[in-house]
């Protein structure tokens, strides 16, 4: 049989269908017209169409049986690269067989789907190319992939697919006797496959378990796109894809649309799914087809409705009564949505019906609702318009039909009042973790494990409820400073967190993106200001310095404008500041002392202006004058520095006698009495040391009061560090030992958890410097060595990612300059010279961006004598 005549059969077949049995004769005769071989055809397809052999629960074009009598055909066949070895299964569009590739590149078994050559044309070889070119284009961990293509040396189509080893959904289902909650998170993944498909504009249209596979190790395979329909305009356009030419699908999977011989589109797809969801929790199909007509089929398909899934549990399931009770409800609900004959009143998407689903896994209000009594009756009412006006019963159920609408109606105003109370209790439940209770218990000891509960659990409920009410600006501003207070747990620099940067930053940014695109009112431009101002702070933890600076900047931006609006506001002038002094900060780490310096004076001056007993205020004092004492040292001045720093050391005292149990003071006196003991090292090692055991007791009291405090541990450490360089200054050597092996063992541990945390490789770096000082001091050269290299590396790897990050550079100069006078000092002349000309490279250039102190300049302008002496021997 030629292509051309048997496209004309499966034409003629496919009108014959949809005329009812009494009419089919007159139709075939006058269609066939005196042809007896296209009659005689016609009528064969019509005679096996009508048999109870479940027939009509395969597709209903299918030419798999015309594979029954050559499969052992196809055994050893070549086929492209690939083997035949056996029989897989039969499919709407061609056979499947297993095949091994046989070229010798590698050893692969693959999937190969083929059409035998009397049927490679028409409309059949169009589907079997257009699956090829859909599979080409998919790749998803939940879509059998497409491997190759092509045509086999006597004419027949192939594709290679993915071979999936595993079993089909349901069989998986039932032999390892999935709980409900497991079958649910199983059919999530199948949805997640399915929506990938209608993104990237492609309807199935033959979804059911016979074509989702589930692999060992749990991960479900979507399989066959031979039916799919392509909307991309990306794909050639095929109109007969939309007509009745050629309608194959599997009835009990198909929507009524489908059935019908109507426009298939994504919803079809949503009711297929729903029809396995039916099935995958109950162990039955919410209707059953086998033995009947198309008329039948037609009629129940598109006038009946299903059971809900509770009622329809296979009794012999030892599990049905706890499956029943858990179907009840939500579940019932959910699958009749997906399953509602009109695809306007299905899920609007396969994203809404697993939305459902993952709603009602967590406990959360569901949007599927069931048929109201008025619907059902209107629906009767639709499909009986002659019967039913044509007696008095019709007047009798209209009244009954009214007052059961007035009824239903009075219901639902009750249960929207009931949901929008429901929804006003969640908002106001999520503020008052985030706004209340988090803000009172940030500030206790112990509390950040507490926090994260909090914030977790109110950020859940507020996304839950900006998927239902999208457009409320007030919701979104309240969605973003619930991310806000995340990225505040995760990493904020200034309070106890848990060191996630990383996850600081992200959190921070989702936040910045709603508040840039609500209104532009004083409070929202406040806000988003306060967001630039703390995620720079976390880039600087993070040692991002460029980050950091770029993001103060558009924090300091905002607020001189604001300021200029609200110049007596004391918050706006409190945040401006704080800003101010981060921006000094910032640049006192990379020694540009020059811009850091007035910054941090002008910052003093301002809240010399301010309310002298405000605690924003005395806070902000402490901090300013510690970074400008900080500052004014490292540039060689030093007896302003002592000045300055004995003012904040007072402030900062004086507030946590105040405030003993507050964390963020306690941090604040921390960081006062490190920089009191820095301001001091080198100059008056004993004096330096005692700040640094008051900064050891104050650290060490956080991390035993918050064990989820990663920030505190690094403090401690960072800590141990100082204490043990400043043991070895005054000779007390095995103490400066053990304090440098406690902060390496505390970085070590935090760099393993977060291998890409710039800062931690800045510390790791700080302390082999201080291991080399260490060993240097007890003419241990070579462990000095070791130490420096090991400084240099880590320094190396803090400072190549970000070009601002001058503090770095400094550092790894620095130790550059360490390794070459030692290596003089042992008598290995070249390497001596080859490190010092490193160090002083890198020196070169900092002084170019202004971005060396004057101390450094000294230490480094000594170097440069000593490079000398070696690169001119002959001079003094």
């Amino acid at each position: 049989m030629d292509s051309a005549n048997f496209q004309k059969i499966k034409e003629v077949f496919a009108e014959a269908l949809e005329k009812p049995s009494k009419e089919r004769e007159d139709f075939l005769r006058e269609k066939c017209a005196g042809d007896a071989e296209l009659l005689a055809e016609v009528k064969s397809l019509l005679e096996a169409n009508d048999k109870t052999e479940k027939f009509i629960d395969q597709n209903a074009l299918d030419i798999s049986s015309e594979f029954a009598a050559v499969g052992k055909h196809y055994d050893g066949t070549q086929f492209g690269n690939y083997k035949i070895v056996g029989e897989i299964g039969r499919g709407g569009m061609g056979a499947v067989f297993l095949a091994e590739r046989s070229d010798g590149e590698f050893e692969q078994k693959v999937a190969l789907k083929i059409i035998r050559q009397s049927f490679a044309g028409g409309e059949l070889e169009k589907h079997f190319r257009r699956e090829r070119q859909i599979l080409a284009s998919l790749n998803h961990p939940n879509i059998a992939k497409l491997l190759d293509g092509g045509v086999s040396a006597s004419g027949e189509l192939f594709l290679a697919m993915e071979y999936i080893e595993g079993e089909l959904l349901l069989s998986y289902a039932e032999h390892h006797n999935l709980e409900i909650k497991e079958r649910l998170n199983l059919f999530l993944k199948i949805c997640r496959a399915v929506s990938f498909a209608h993104q990237n504009l492609i309807v199935h249209r033959d979804i059911k378990p016979a074509n989702i596979l589930v692999g060992a190790d749990g991960e479900p395979k979507l399989l066959d796109f031979g039916l799919a329909r392509v909307l991309s305009e990306n794909f050639a356009s095929d109109a007969a894809q939309t007509e009745t030419v050629f309608r194959a699908f599997t009835p009990s999977y198909a929507s009524p649309e489908q059935i019908r011989g109507k426009n298939v589109s994504t919803a079809s797809d949503v009711y297929s799914l729903g029809v396995v969801f039916y099935e995958l929790l109950t162990g039955d199909k919410p209707f059953h087809f086998e033995g009947k007509s198309i008329e039948e089929i037609m009629k129940t398909a598109t006038e009946n409705e299903p059971s809900f899934p509770s009622r329809s549990v296979i009794s012999e399931n030892p599990q049905s009564a706890a499956r029943i009770s858990q179907l009840k409800g939500d579940l019932d609900n959910i699958a009749l949505t997906a399953l509602r004959k009109e695809p306007e009143r299905r899920y609007k998407s396969v994203e809404a019906f697993a939305d459902d689903i993952e709603r009602h896994l967590k406990g959360l209000p569901v949007a599927a609702r069931p048929n109201t009594v008025s619907y059902r009756a209107a629906k009767f009412f639709g499909r009986n318009k002659i019967a039913v006006a044509a007696t008095a019963f019709i007047i009798t159920a209209l009244i009954s039909g009214l007052a059961i609408a007035l009824w239903q109606a009075s219901v639902a105003r009750s249960q929207r009042d009931r949901a929008e109370k429901r929804f006003g209790d969640v908002r106001k439940l999520s503020n008052s973790l985030l706004f209340e209770l988090a803000p009172k218990i940030e500030r206790l000891p112990g509390a950040t494990e507490a926090r994260e509960i909090l914030v977790k659990r109110a950020l859940e409920y507020l996304e839950s409820l900006a998927r239902e009410v999208g457009g409320d600006l007030q919701l979104q501003s309240e969605l973003a400073a619930a991310y806000e207070k995340i990225g505040e747990l995760q990493g904020n620099p200034k309070k106890p967190n848990l060191s996630d940067y990383a996850g600081a930053i992200t959190s921070y940014e989702k936040a910045n993106a709603i508040r840039y695109n609500l209104p532009t009112t004083t409070e929202n431009q406040k806000l988003l200001a306060e967001n630039f101002r703390e995620s720079g702070n976390v880039r600087y933890a993070q040692n991002n310095v460029k980050g950091c600076l770029q993001d103060l900047a558009e924090a300091l931006k905002i607020y001189e404008n604001l300021l200029a609006a609200n110049p007596e506001s004391f918050d706006l002038q409190i945040a401006f500041l704080e800003t101010r002094i981060e921006v000094a900060e910032t640049h006192t780490s990379n020694n540009q002392f020059d811009e850091a310096i007035p910054m941090l004076r002008e910052a003093v001056a301002a809240l010399e202006r301010l309310d002298p007993n405000h605690d924003d205020t005395r806070r902000l004092m402490s901090k300013s004058r510690s970074r400008l004492a900080y500052a004014l040292s490292w540039n060689d001045q030093q007896a302003e520095a002592e000045a300055e720093m004995t003012k904040a050391l007072a402030v900062a005292e004086k507030l946590v006698a105040e405030n003993s149990n507050d964390a963020a003071f306690q941090q604040g006196i921390w960081a006062v009495y490190m920089m009191a003991s820095g301001i001091n090292e080198g100059i008056n090692d004993e004096i330096s040391l005692q700040f640094a055991l008051k900064a050891l007791r104050t650290v060490e009291k956080a991390v035993a009061s918050d064990a989820a405090d990663t920030n505190a541990k690094t403090n401690l450490a960072r800590t141990f560090s100082r204490v043990g360089i400043l043991c070895a200054s005054l000779n007390r050597i095995p103490e400066a030992v053990e304090y440098l092996e406690k902060s390496e063992k505390v970085f070590l541990e935090l760099i393993k958890r977060d291998p890409k945390n710039l800062t931690y490789q800045h510390d790791l770096g700080t302390i082999y410097t201080r291991f080399g000082t260490t060993k240097e001091n007890q003419r241990d050269w070579q462990g000095s060595l070791k130490a420096f290299h090991k400084s240099a590396e880590y320094y190396e790897a803090a400072s190549h990612p970000d070009e601002k990050n001058t503090s770095d550079r400094r550092n790894l100069a620095n130790s550059f300059r360490s390794i070459g006078l030692i290596y003089l000092k042992i008598g290995e002349k070249e390497k001596a010279k080859e490190n010092l000309q490193k160090a002083l490279e890198i020196v070169n250039r900092l002084k170019a961006q202004n971005a060396l102190g004057n101390y450094d300049k000294k230490i480094f302008d000594e170097a440069q004598v000593e490079l000398q002496k070696l690169e001119n021997p002959g001079k003094d």
